[in-house]
């Protein structure tokens, strides 16, 4: 049953919002709609973990239909863990971006302090790679080639 069910967001977790906020924003034209800081008992109690707060933003761009939030969690007394070098580990994710001139977005990204993972691999319909941000949160550069008819 999906009456009555929307999809709101994606969600990435990031080392440090700040880099991350810049980075969305100069590839792919995000805009913060918000950001907050240190927001602590609202996520301690989302998350159940007493003492975790977080730094977060939900950011639109009018080129895509979806809302993308970055988060950044802190932990009082704990030592933050580096971010997953593996996206395929279960509670990894990406988000993907479908683009008219892959060489270049890929270059954009590169530019702007992102990695590529792999190598670009073709499909029957377009071409792919993985990418990590700056902050650790994985993207997904994607070309879908146009149905011929």
């Amino acid at each position: 049953m999906t009456s009555g069910i929307r999809w709101h967001h994606a969600s990435l977790t990031v080392a440090e919002i700040d880099p991350a906020i810049t980075f969305f924003g100069a590839v792919f034209g995000f805009e913060p709609i918000f950001i907050e800081r240190g927001l602590s008992d609202d996520i301690a109690a989302l998350t159940g973990k007493p003492g975790l707060s977080a730094d977060f933003t939900q950011m639109r761009s009018s080129a895509y239909p979806l809302i993308l939030e970055l988060i950044a969690f802190h932990a009082e007394g704990d030592i933050r863990p580096h971010g997953d070098a593996l996206p395929w580990r279960p509670g990894a994710g990406h988000v993907a971006f479908h683009v008219d001139d892959f060489d270049s977005v890929v270059a954009t990204v590169v530019a702007h302090g992102g990695t590529v993972m792999g190598r670009a691999i073709e499909f029957p319909g377009g071409r792919s790679i993985y990418c990590r941000t700056p902050g650790g949160a994985f993207i997904e550069i994607e070309h879908l080639h146009e149905a011929t008819p």
